[in-house]
């Protein structure tokens, strides 16, 4: 009930748009597998194989790195989420989500998405599920394609907006460059698939330097117009 409420108090409506039950997709691959949709699904799915090997590598820093979006865990409106074994969202960008049970969150018509995900998750295997849901910022409801496994005691997902699958190019530039990596990626031949990914990881890492680079520069200019501006909001030695 209390996830329900948050649920409702956010305006974060979820609702199942799948007719059919979920289904599954096959299981991790190097290249990302398309799953009979676009692209932008078949990178989805690639991106869960990254979260499994981070959750085995580290699982704290993995979930946080998926709750910030960082290490290229987040591509315009695409996200990584995980659930644990209690139903607790353990990875979440909405800090509304983040740390509750959401075992309860159901749309209007009584579909419990994340019970149905947790409940068919499985390791080594890719699943696919249908719902609405609003984009990050956003109230408004859109249709939503959700790839989701099982990595530890975690359930973890990965979903593509049907708009931006349908047209990437209205999407955000990281989309466009997360499109043209998925589109590379399957082109690339076996032999040079370790090179591939190894230069992936890389081009991640800088986006991430980069970030952190502009935000220590925003800073050191505060900080300089604040010692040029000392006697802002003050008044002047000997003056009313």
């Amino acid at each position: 009930m209390m996830s329900r409420l948050l649920l409702v108090a956010s305006m974060i409506a979820a609702g199942l748009a799948c007719t059919a039950p979920a289904s599954a997709c096959g299981g991790f691959v190097e290249a990302p597998v398309s799953c009979d949709d676009p692209s932008p699904n078949g990178f989805a799915s690639w991106m869960l194989g990254r979260v499994d090997k981070a959750l085995k590598a580290d699982k704290t820093q993995a979930l946080g790195a998926f709750t910030k979006g960082t290490d290229g865990f987040r591509t315009a409106d695409s996200y990584v989420f995980c659930v644990g074994p209690e139903g607790v969202m353990s990875a979440h960008p909405s800090p509304i989500l983040q740390g509750h049970d959401v075992r309860d969150l159901h749309d209007k018509t009584g579909n419990y998405f994340i019970k149905t995900m947790m409940q068919e998750a499985k390791p080594g295997q890719i699943s696919v599920i249908r719902y609405l849901f609003p984009k990050p910022g956003s109230t408004v409801e859109e249709p939503k394609t959700t790839y989701y496994t099982k990595a530890g005691d975690q359930m973890c997902a990965v979903g593509v907006y049907d708009a931006d699958a349908a047209a990437p190019r209205a999407a955000t530039p990281e989309a466009r460059v997360a499109s043209l990596r998925a589109k590379l990626d399957g082109e690339i031949p076996a032999s040079a698939r370790a090179d591939w990914i190894a230069f992936l990881e890389a081009l991640n890492q800088v986006g991430d330097t980069r970030a952190a680079t502009i935000a220590r520069v925003r800073d050191g200019l505060k900080a300089a117009e604040a010692a040029l501006n000392p006697t802002d909001g003050k008044t002047t030695t000997g003056q009313e």
